[in-house]
C-alpha cells in the first residue's frame, strides 16, 4: 500500500512537470509531489526493504545504517520541507508579487526550515521539535492559502480564473488535512495519524483525474469535445459541399427548362405563367443562395494576416451596428486596453465581432446593454462580448458551438454562426468560449494566444 501510494504521490508530480518544466510554479507544484512523497518512502523502507531484508539474512550494520538514515532523512525532507515547497508554489503561482519579493521571499522562508535541520537529531533516531515546527509550518501553510485565493480573486482571465478555482480547490483542501494529520496530531502524541494521508492522496489523486478531464488543473487539461467539433466540422464540410454539388446540377437543370418555359409563354403570351416562372426562378436562385452561405461559413479558414489594433476594429464594428443598436433600445460599451497590437486576419476577426454583437442583438428582444471588453492576461489577449439577454439554457449550452443547432426559429439563421467563429479562433491558435445563465445573458470569450500579442503595460480603460 505504502508503495502504491509513493507511486501515485511521483507519478502525479511528473505529470504536471511535464505540462510546463520551464514554469517556476509548475516546478514548484511538483517539488511539493515528491517532498510529500518523501513520508510514505521512509515508510517504503521501515515497512517493505528493511523486513524483506532481515528476513533474507542478517543485514550487514553498515547497510542496515544507511537504509535507517535515508528512511529519518526523508521523513524529515517531507515534515520539514513540505511547508517551504507548499509555500513556494504560492508565492510563484501568481503576479501579484515581484520577481524581487518572491526571490527575498525564497530565501527569507529557508531560515526556519535550516534552524530545524541544525536542531533535529537525524541517527539513530529523528527527533523532531514539533512545537517548534509548527509555530513556522502553520503559518507558511495559511500564508500559501491566501496568497492563493488572493490570486483567485484578481486574476481577470475567465479561463485562468476557473483554472485557479480547482487548483484552489484540489490543493487547500487535501493540504490541510494533510497537515493537520502530519503537525497537528503530533502535538499530542497521535504520531501515526498520518497514515490516514492515505484517504485523503487517493480522494485528491481521484478528483485530479475527474477535474482535470473536465476544467483543468495545473495545467493539466484533457478535453474531448473540441475534438469531437473539429471532426464534426471536417465531416459537415465534405458533406456541405457533397450536398451543394448536388443541388446546382439539379437546379441547373430547373433553371434551363425554367428559361424554356419563359421563352415558351413570351411566345403565346400567358402572363400567368410568366409569373410562374418568375417565383420558380427566384425560389432556385434563393436555395443557391443559402447553400452558399452555409459553404461559406463551413469551409477551411485561409489567414491573410497583419499586425492591427484590436481596439480600432472593435469601434468599427461597433460604429457600424450603431444604428441598429438604437433601433433595438441596445446600450453599447466598450472596456479596451489601448496598445496593443495583435496578428490575425481582421476580416475574419471583424466577422466574428460581427456575428457576436447580432447573436446578442436577437437575444435582447427588449433592450439591453451590449459590453464589448478587451485586456491582456499572463497567457492571452482576451475579447469578451457580455450581453443581458435572455441567456442560454443549461441543456442547450454544451450544443450552441455544433453545427447547424440554434435556438432562433427563423429561416435565415442556419445555427452555423458560433461553428464559424469557433473555426476562425481555432486558426489563429486560439479558443472560444461560451459561459451563460439563463435570465441573466450571455458572454462569450474569445482567448488569442500570447504569441500574437504585442503590448504595453498600461491600465486598460472603459467608455
Amino acid at each position: 500500500m505504502m508503495l502504491f501510494m509513493l507511486l501515485v504521490i511521483w507519478a502525479l508530480g511528473l505529470l504536471v512537470l511535464f505540462t510546463d518544466p520551464k514554469k517556476t510554479s509548475i516546478r514548484w507544484a511538483c517539488a511539493t509531489a515528491f517532498i510529500g512523497g518523501g513520508g510514505y518512502f521512509s515508510a517504503v523502507i521501515d515497512e517493505l526493504w528493511l523486513p524483506s531484508l532481515q528476513h533474507a539474512g542478517p543485514l550487514l550494520p553498515f547497510w542496515e545504517q544507511t537504509l535507517m538514515t535515508l528512511s529519518n532523512t526523508s521523513s524529515f525532507v517531507t515534515q520539514a520541507g513540505l511547508p517551504y515547497a507548499y509555500l513556494m508554489f504560492a508565492v510563484y503561482s501568481g503576479e501579484a508579487i515581484s520577481r524581487k519579493i518572491k526571490k527575498a521571499t525564497s530565501w527569507a522562508a529557508l531560515l526556519p526550515p535550516a534552524i530545524t535541520f541544525v536542531i533535529t537529531p537525524i541517527y539513530p533516531v529523528l527527533t523532531i521539535n514539533y512545537g517548534f515546527v509548527v509555530a513556522w509550518a502553520i503559518p507558511y501553510f495559511l500564508a500559501a492559502c491566501l496568497i492563493l485565493l488572493y490570486d483567485y480573486r484578481q486574476e481577470k482571465d475567465p479561463l485562468v480564473k476557473k483554472s485557479r478555482f480547482y487548483t484552489n480547490i484540489l490543493v487547500i483542501i487535501p493540504l490541510f488535512f494533510i497537515f493537520f494529520f502530519i503537525y497537528g496530531m503530533r502535538l499530542f502524541d497521535l504520531y501515526e495519524a498520518w497514515r490516514y494521508n492515505s484517504l485523503v492522496v487517493a480522494i485528491q489523486f481521484f478528483l485530479i483525474a475527474v477535474i482535470s478531464v473536465k476544467y483543468g488543473f495545473l495545467g493539466v487539461r484533457l478535453r474531448v469535445e473540441k475534438r469531437r467539433l473539429d471532426s464534426t466540422l471536417r465531416a459537415m464540410t465534405t458533406s456541405t459541399q457533397i450536398v451543394n454539388h448536388t443541388i446546382k446540377n439539379e437546379l441547373g437543370k430547373a433553371s434551363l427548362y425554367a428559361n424554356r418555359i419563359e421563352s415558351y409563354a413570351k411566345e403565346t403570351d400567358q402572363p400567368e405563367l410568366l409569373e410562374d416562372i418568375r417565383i420558380l426562378t427566384e425560389s432556385t436562385e434563393h436555395i443557391l443562395s443559402m447553400m452558399n452561405r452555409i459553404q461559406g461559413q463551413l469551409q477551411d479558414v485561409k489567414l491573410k494576416e497583419e499586425w492591427i489594433d484590436p481596439g480600432l476594429l472593435i469601434r468599427q464594428v461597433l460604429d457600424s451596428m450603431k444604428h441598429e443598436a438604437e433601433t433595438r433600445q441596445i446600450v453599447l460599451k466598450t472596456e479596451l486596453h489601448p496598445q496593443i497590437s495583435l496578428s490575425c486576419d481582421p476580416v475574419q476577426v471583424k466577422e466574428i465581432l460581427t456575428n457576436l454583437c447580432m447573436n446578442a442583438f436577437e437575444a435582447m428582444k427588449t433592450g439591453g446593454t451590449l459590453t464589448i471588453q478587451m485586456f491582456p492576461s499572463k497567457k492571452h489577449l482576451v475579447i469578451a462580448a457580455a450581453d443581458t439577454g435572455v441567456g442560454i439554457s443549461k441543456e442547450n449550452l454544451p450544443h450552441v458551438l455544433d453545427p447547424f443547432f440554434s435556438t432562433k426559429k427563423t429561416g435565415t439563421n442556419f445555427g452555423l454562426g458560433l461553428s464559424y467563429c469557433y473555426n476562425v479562433m481555432q486558426k489563429h491558435q486560439g479558443s472560444l468560449e461560451v459561459y451563460s445563465v439563463q435570465g441573466e445573458g450571455t458572454t462569450v470569450f474569445l482567448y488569442f494566444p500570447q504569441k500574437r500579442v504585442r503590448r504595453e503595460d498600461t491600465e486598460y480603460k472603459g467608455d
